[in-house]
């Protein structure tokens, strides 16, 4: 099931949009490096895989409205290294414990991820990308796009970048199982302690000429 699917069966429920709103935020700024009180929260809230853990990363995530035409930027987000820390326990099984999650915070470091969510639509998909039936990946078409991480007006330089697509299950023209594609992920990776003031900006250009701001407080992410 892909991210954008999986978001809209989250939003539905009104009583859920409720709770994730009256969820205390944050009162302090982002922690560099992670404590290990703070590594022992973020083990337990990501272990949780919940309601509770998914309203906690909402935080982290803005979404876009749809174009008219072209791509449509459904989602940017900006994880902070705690944020990260959450992501990780969550995704793994049961038998990942608290040491494992502070031996793998230290071997990786401290990061921001910026994760810009792109959905196929009518207008663009792989049918339509350059004329012929191809799949983002490190060649197309993700690579069309530009995606800057910015404080005080100045690029933050990535670290990383790498591709992701997205797709929903479903049956395919003979009945049988299948999957389509829905779209795909950029993922930057940035180092932590390049990023020094309070507000950060993810500023998106795609191939047909939509230039897209998305501001984080930082003062409000943990």
């Amino acid at each position: 099931m892909s991210f954008y699917t999986t978001h809209l069966s989250f939003r539905s429920g009104l009583a859920l949009l409720t709770a994730a709103l009256l969820m205390p935020l944050p009162t302090s700024a982002f922690e560099l490096p992670l404590s290990d009180e703070a590594l022992r929260d973020a083990y337990f809230l990501g272990q949780r895989r919940d309601d509770t853990t998914a309203r906690f990363l909402e935080a982290y995530r803005q979404y876009l409205v749809a174009p008219k035409s072209g791509p449509h930027v459904f989602a940017v987000e900006l994880f902070t290294p705690f944020a990260l820390a959450v992501e990780a326990s969550r995704n793994h099984g049961g038998s990942y414990s608290a040491q494992e999650a502070r031996q793998d915070y230290r071997a990786n470091g401290d990061s921001f991820r910026v994760g810009v969510h792109v959905v196929y639509t009518n207008t663009y998909n792989p049918g339509i990308v350059k004329g012929q039936n191809r799949v983002p990946s490190q060649t197309s078409p993700g690579q069309d796009f530009q995606v800057l991480l910015k404080q005080n007006g100045k690029a933050v330089e990535s670290q990383n970048t790498r591709y992701e697509n997205t797709s929903t299950s479903g049956r395919g023209s003979r009945g049988g199982s299948g999957s389509r594609l829905t779209g795909f992920i950029i993922w930057l990776e940035y180092d932590a302690l390049r990023l020094t003031s309070s507000e950060a900006t993810v500023e998106v250009d795609t191939p047909d000429g939509q230039h897209l701001n998305t501001s984080f407080d930082l003062v409000r992410l943990r």
